[in-house]
């Protein structure tokens, strides 16, 4: 079993936090009020801040380690990632969004596998939409087939369904709970919903504002 494991100083301007814990495969739920820093770690484990002391490992890859200058590039981390809003290429149709992640074979492959992960999220009919018309949760099915796409060990989840009515926050829950069985996967889920927590945590990780209070199972 691959441990991610940290113990980090995160600074951005006017806001910091301190993270200090290990998880192992299966989903972990960073929980606490809005504001108590569970984003800001999350990004610091996808590459897109810099933590300002401490180290972050998966494994035995190091992604960051502040005294020995180590920041791996986020594309090199085995990581796919869901944001709040999907974020997805809207002058893109989905089947793109999904092939794009795709990492190993030829066109005619990634395009099938692309195909084939828009059925398995219930959205093989829109492979070919405009993404811009897509509801929240026909976007964030995507996003989902898009983070596992490139057949990651780590998947880091931001909010993924705070905007979604209940039916698709349930849907993508379970879609969510089978990728991670199936693929032994690691997942960090943030968000500030007690629901989420119980459908889906098999640990958690509590914030207060700038701190990590405590990781249970």
């Amino acid at each position: 079993m691959r441990l991610l494991t940290l113990d980090v100083r995160v600074d951005v301007p006017g806001f910091g936090v301190d993270a200090a814990f290990s998880v192992g495969t299966g989903i972990t739920v960073l929980a606490g009020p809005s504001g108590s820093g569970k984003s800001l770690t999350l990004a610091a484990v996808a590459g897109t801040v810099r933590p300002t002391r401490g180290s972050i490992r998966f494994g035995d890859a190091v992604f960051v380690d502040v005294d020995r200058a180590i920041h791996r590039r986020s594309q090199d981390r085995e990581l796919g990632v869901v944001y709040q809003h999907a974020a997805l290429l809207d002058h893109r149709s989905p089947l793109d969004n999904v092939m794009l992640a795709v990492r190993e074979g030829n066109v005619s492959a990634r395009r099938l596998l692309a195909r084939e992960l828009l059925q398995r999220v219930g959205a093989g009919e829109l492979a070919d939409a405009k993404t811009r018309s897509l509801s929240g949760g026909e976007r964030q099915r995507i996003a989902l087939a898009r983070a596992v796409a490139g057949n990651p060990r780590l998947l880091l989840l931001d909010e993924p369904f705070s905007s979604l009515d209940s039916a698709s926050r349930t849907h993508l829950r379970e879609l969510l709970k089978s990728f991670v069985a199936e693929r032994h996967l690691t997942a960090l889920v943030v968000t500030h919903d007690q629901a989420d927590v119980d459908a889906l945590a098999d640990r958690v990780v509590v914030y207060e504002p700038g701190r990590t209070v405590s990781a249970s199972e």
